[in-house]
């Protein structure tokens, strides 16, 4: 678990910001409606880091199971090095995850992802500012409330880079699984600004 904490870090962050970005254009939530320019705009400002994917699907069941499915998804700092890319991101939560500010993570699975893990010459991680600069407000919320759920990774990735001394080594796993358990203890030992992990 914990090699490959700021990989999940980074995974249950950007489903945040989705979430966030829904929660500004509501109640046009339909696929059709949501503005894919104007989330990478808030995305900057709010996260630190530039995000951006090409298609967003958003499917409601019946039993108000919601289904966020979104592609080709990439994740840059803001001097243009990367961070994270994923073909396939999937979220299941509840359709109040739409209305409200308290969001219930059934599931997260990602499939062919690529993560890139900077050291910088200080020996901290570059992804280490980011629990610190999350900012909701710039999607209309002051809190975020987050019930984390099992995440499930697919065809993982991960470059480990250090600059001072320079190394460079590369990684793959074929499937990452992570207990509801294991995520929410993860994510509980940081210390993330404006968001409660219940």
């Amino acid at each position: 678990m914990s090699k490959y904490k700021n990989v999940l870090l980074i995974f249950v962050a950007l489903i945040l910001f989705v979430y966030a970005g829904l929660i500004s254009i509501y109640p046009s939530f339909k696929s059709k409606h949501f503005d894919i320019n104007e989330f990478e705009k808030k995305a900057l400002p709010a996260t630190g880091l530039n995000v951006t994917f090409n298609y967003i699907d958003i499917k409601v069941k019946p039993n108000f199971t919601t289904i966020i499915t979104l592609r080709d998804l990439d994740v840059q700092y803001p001097d243009k090095q990367p961070l994270l890319k994923a073909k396939v991101v999937e979220l299941t939560t509840s359709v109040s995850a739409l209305l409200f500010k308290n969001f219930d993570i059934k599931s997260l699975y990602l499939k062919n992802v690529q993560y890139d893990d900077q050291i910088l010459p200080s020996k901290e991680n570059k992804l280490a500012y980011f629990p610190e600069a999350f900012d909701p407000k710039y999607f209309g919320s002051k809190k975020i409330t987050i019930k984390p759920g099992p995440v499930s990774i697919k065809d993982l990735n991960i470059s480990y880079t250090q600059t001072e001394p320079y190394s460079y080594k590369t990684e793959g796993l074929r499937e990452a699984n992570y207990t509801k358990e294991e995520v929410k203890e993860f994510l509980s030992s940081y210390n993330f600004k404006n968001i409660k992990i219940k």
